[in-house]
C-alpha cells in the first residue's frame, strides 16, 4: 500500500491539486515498473473474482470500461451473458451506451476506447458501475485522471447502481486526497479480492 503525500489532509484547493498531481505521478511510476505479463495475470485474477461475486451475478445492466495499458481489462468477461455499457460523450455529457463486443468500440477524442454507436441508456437502470482510477483507498476515496467525467456521472441523482472501483493492489493507498466534488466508490476490487469500503465518519 502506497503512503507518502496522499496520507495527509489537504487544507486548501492549491494543496489538494498539488497532492493529487503528486499521487498520480507516484502511482504511474509504480505501475510502469510492473511487467505487462504480470498485469495480464492480475487482470485475469480480477476477472475471476468479479465473476464469482454477488454484485456481478445479481446485476443485469453493467457499466464497465475499456481499459488503458495500465488498467485491469474486464471486457473479456463483460460480454458473457450481461448487458454491458461504456461511457460515451453524447451532447456534451457522458452517458452509458451499449456495447456487444470490442468491435463496438473505437478510439475516442481522449485516446480511450469508447462506443462507436450513439444509443444512450438510462443511467438509472444500471445495476453495477465498474470504475477505473489512478488510486483508491479503503474508505472509498478515488483519484481519477483529472477530467472529472466519472465524478459527474457518480454525482447524478439517477446514479443508483453499486459502484466498484477497479485497480491493482499497488494502487491502493492510505488516503486519497478528496475535494468536495470527488465521489467515492462503495467497494474496491483488486487481484487480492473484493471488499466493501468503510467511509470515514466526520
Amino acid at each position: 500500500m502506497l503512503g507518502g503525500p496522499c496520507a495527509l489532509e489537504c487544507p486548501t484547493e492549491e494543496a489538494l491539486v498539488r497532492k493529487k498531481a503528486e499521487l498520480r505521478a507516484i502511482t504511474r511510476v509504480v505501475l510502469s515498473q510492473i511487467g505487462r505479463s504480470t498485469l495480464l495475470v492480475r487482470s485475469k485474477n480480477i476477472q475471476n473474482i468479479l465473476c464469482a461475486s454477488s454484485a456481478w451475478n445479481t446485476s443485469r445492466f453493467i457499466l464497465a470500461f475499456a481499459s488503458t495499458a495500465t488498467e485491469p481489462d474486464l471486457l473479456p468477461v463483460s460480454f458473457q451473458e450481461r448487458d454491458i455499457f461504456c461511457l460515451k460523450r453524447v451532447n456534451l455529457h457522458y452517458e452509458p451506451v451499449a456495447v456487444r463486443s470490442r468491435k463496438d468500440l473505437k478510439l475516442g477524442p481522449l485516446g480511450i476506447l469508447e462506443p462507436n454507436l450513439e444509443r444512450p441508456f438510462p443511467l438509472g437502470k444500471i445495476d453495477l458501475i465498474l470504475v477505473p482510477g489512478i488510486a483508491f483507498d479503503l474508505t472509498g476515496g478515488r483519484l481519477g485522471r483529472g477530467g472529472g467525467h466519472y465524478d459527474r456521472i457518480l454525482s447524478r441523482p439517477d446514479c443508483v447502481g453499486k459502484v466498484i472501483g477497479v485497480c491493482y493492489a499497488e494502487q491502493v493507498v492510505r488516503r486519497v486526497p478528496m475535494g468536495e466534488h470527488d465521489c467515492p466508490v462503495s467497494a474496491l476490487l483488486t487481484e487480492k479480492g473484493l471488499r466493501d469500503c468503510s467511509p470515514l465518519v466526520t
